[in-house]
């Protein structure tokens, strides 16, 4: 998003640059501010960053057999005959903060075959999408619940 300036034939006294950065955790940190302020050097005097929001890196939760949760996850997929893809989805859930406490934590959503509308306008899910996923819910809560 850019701010600056009152009207077209006047040039602004200053220009603001609003960036939505979201990271991956398994993206260097300390390398992206580097770049950034690479960046702002390269662009003269006077150009800088101000975080709004700036979160410490936290490691990802491991996904194999040796996370007895991850193995309950994954066999409950097994049993319905689903098939599963796993990402990283920086900032789009509070698995981030969970982590941050170092607690183990991993994100999920149940929408299958939905087109991805998140904050978009209609957004919205398929009526037999939602009630699968509350029976995806019950057998992954159970099936963790009991590790």
């Amino acid at each position: 998003m850019l701010q600056g300036g009152v009207q077209l034939n006047v040039i602004p006294n200053e220009l603001i640059m609003t960036v939505d950065s979201r990271i991956a955790p398994t993206r260097n940190l300390e390398e992206w501010q580097r770049t950034l302020e690479r960046w702002c050097r390269e662009a003269g005097e006077g150009t800088f960053i101000v975080f709004d929001q700036k979160h410490p890196q936290v490691p990802v939760t491991c996904i194999d057999n040796s996370n007895p949760y991850w193995v309950a996850f994954k066999n409950v997929f097994e049993q319905l005959d689903l098939r599963m893809e796993t990402e990283i989805f920086p900032a789009g859930t509070d698995c981030r903060y969970i982590r941050g406490v170092g607690i183990p934590a991993i994100g999920f959503s149940p929408i299958c075959n939905t087109p991805v509308l998140l904050h978009d306008h209609d957004e919205h899910l398929n009526v037999r999408v939602f009630l699968d996923g509350i029976n995806i819910y019950y057998r992954l809560i159970k099936s963790i619940g009991n590790c």
